[in-house]
């Protein structure tokens, strides 16, 4: 009984691990977004006026932070995914 207890919680673990990065991926995907339109409008909308050195300033600060950030939710991933692997190899050894 207590082995399906302890597989259960695992389970439980790994599935809300997955989706609380599913969750911080969904809105680092919306502000990504947001990002992108505002870049698009800037650009839009100064082709003939010269972009200010502190709005390309902000951009290059946004855009090291979302690469940052996507670093981040990337090794998420692969520490969830390396775990779900070591779960099912080590269900696998017990039968």
């Amino acid at each position: 009984m207590f082995d399906t207890l302890q597989e259960n919680q695992s389970q439980d673990s790994v599935a809300s691990d997955w989706t609380a990065i599913y969750d911080e991926l969904d809105e680092f995907t919306d502000y990504c977004c947001f990002l992108c339109d505002a870049y698009a409008s800037i650009f839009t909308r100064s082709q003939d006026e010269v972009i200010g050195e502190r709005t390309i300033s902000g951009i290059k600060r946004s855009a090291n932070w979302m690469k940052g950030r996507l670093e981040e939710i990337n090794a998420k991933f692969r520490k969830a995914q390396e775990q779900s692997c070591a779960q099912t190899n080590d269900k696998k050894d017990m039968k």
